[in-house]
């Protein structure tokens, strides 16, 4: 296999980071470590190895299964798991072709959203479609065909990708498009990397207005109160989304705020990155006890919920802290402790929002569901195969991962199923198979096409031994 290109057109190599798994950069060499899905819900040890050139890859080719894995953001186990080889891609992290005036970057997948940022958003270019972490690779966002602040606007990931470089050990390197291997292209952008190992991908950079968003914050009493506000700002603004007061109290429950942020034109920022503590699945659950108990969650939700009404109705900030909220919050995540988080996310039709909305609430109040907090934006696209995707309303709930909530995420699978939506598969890592073949009706269609594709299934993870793809 030939070699990729070094630095590429403009020279800036990007420095390789390890994936949180200790302190050493061996790459090459198989080790075992212990993987945990970013939720806290799922671990296992494993053998893993960090390639730093296609050759690498190629030499792990004996192995009978093996899984890529990026940053280890996923909620879900998609990067580990069901006794495969982990290959942590992120030393592959090189820009081997940058080209401004056509908007187009091709980078190994291992790069990251932020080390994409810091190179285009001085040129005045970016990729619109920012999921809230920058240490997310391009890999894992292809392979979860993420979204970010404005869905119903920019769509998904899958729409700034213009192609592939993807490996299989019995097929080889392939280069593949819309044109060229159009099913491969849409198996592999949200299938979770069971087609193969994602190399290098080109993308399809957008103008970047300027480097400061100016956001409006709405306050609300509650839920159908927010979505009403979103769905009359989301056309006209860079981001729209609601936050919502999860403390299962009638008085307290979604009150809240509108999140509307604007991007505020100007000259290319000259540092795109500001400084920023990583926090990787490893370490969020440092803490040995969730500081989320019945009153203190009452207690800190409802002091950032008075903390916010006390700022200026509209502020400014660097369109970093916009895009990547979560940067220079990370406590909010550490807050959960060991036992970790429950993260809920699912796309309900705009016809079935308003009784979904009322029952979620009334279930939330009789069961005093552990909620933390719950978020709304609108959504817009064509959902195919395992894509999160489709047009509706996104709403997603955070949880105390403990009896109680986890006995509430059936109760929200019942109200997602008979409202016709999709949950996400990435955000869940208890999700049952049942309920995706429920809810995604290209479920047997997808399975079928990937076991043609690979029916010795030379790609599996913890994710997809649940789902039996």
């Amino acid at each position: 296999m030939q070699e990729p290109c070094g630095a590429g057109k403009i020279g800036v190599p990007l420095c390789p980071r390890t994936s949180g798994l200790g302190s050493s950069v061996t790459t090459g060499l198989v080790e075992d470590a212990t993987f945990v899905s970013f939720d806290g819900g799922v671990s296992a040890r494993a053998s893993y190895c960090r390639p730093d050139s296609y050759r690498m890859i190629e030499d792990h080719g004996g192995r009978a299964h093996r899984i890529a894995r990026g940053g280890g953001y996923s909620y879900a186990a998609a990067s580990f798991g069901a006794g495969s080889l982990v290959l942590d891609m992120t030393r592959l992290n090189r820009v081997l072709r940058f080209d401004p005036p056509t908007r187009l970057i091709e980078a190994e997948a291992g790069i990251t959203l932020g080390g994409l940022f810091a190179l285009t958003a001085p040129r005045g270019l970016w990729l619109p479609v920012q999921p809230g972490y920058p240490d997310i690779t391009i890999g894992g966002c292809i392979a979860a065909n993420v979204h970010g602040k404005n869905p119903h606007r920019e769509g998904t990931f899958e729409q700034s990708v213009v192609s592939l470089t993807l490996y299989h050990p019995e097929r080889g390197t392939v280069r593949i498009d819309r044109e060229s291997e159009a099913e491969l292209f849409e198996l592999t952008c949200g299938g979770y990397g069971l087609t193969g190992i994602i190399l290098a991908a080109t993308l399809r950079l957008e103008p970047l207005p300027g480097p400061v968003a100016a956001v409006c914050r709405i306050p609300i009493d509650g839920l159908a109160e927010g979505l009403e506000r979103v769905r009359a700002l989301t056309e006209e603004s860079a981001f729209a989304y609601t936050w919502h007061e999860g403390t299962p109290s009638p008085r307290a429950f979604g009150r809240g705020f509108v999140f509307q942020g604007r991007i505020a034109p100007g000259p290319p920022m000259p540092v795109a990155v500001p400084p920023y503590r990583r926090l990787v699945a490893g370490r969020r659950g440092r803490l040995p006890i969730s500081v989320w108990g019945r009153r203190t969650t009452w207690l800190l939700a409802g002091g950032f919920r008075r903390l916010q009404a006390m700022k200026p109705d509209l502020t400014e900030m660097t369109l970093f802290d916009a895009m990547f909220p979560f940067a220079r919050r990370g406590e909010y995540f550490l807050l959960y402790g060991q036992r970790g988080l429950a993260e809920y996310q699912a796309l309900v039709p705009p016809h079935a929002i308003a009784p979904f909305l009322q029952e979620l609430e009334g279930e939330a109040l009789r069961m005093r569901a552990p909620l933390v907090m719950l978020s709304m934006k609108l959504f817009r696209g064509s959902q195919r195969f395992l894509r999160f995707e489709g047009d509706g309303i996104c709403f997603t709930a955070d949880l105390v991962r403990s009896p109680a909530g986890l006995s509430f995420l059936p109760v929200l699978d019942r109200l997602t199923v008979a409202a016709g939506g999709i949950p996400n598969i990435i955000k869940d890592s208890r999700l049952p198979v049942a309920v995706v073949r429920q809810c995604y009706p290209e479920y047997e269609c997808f399975r079928e096409k990937l076991r043609s594709y690979d029916p010795g299934r030379r790609f599996r993870s913890e994710l997809s031994e649940r789902l039996e793809l």
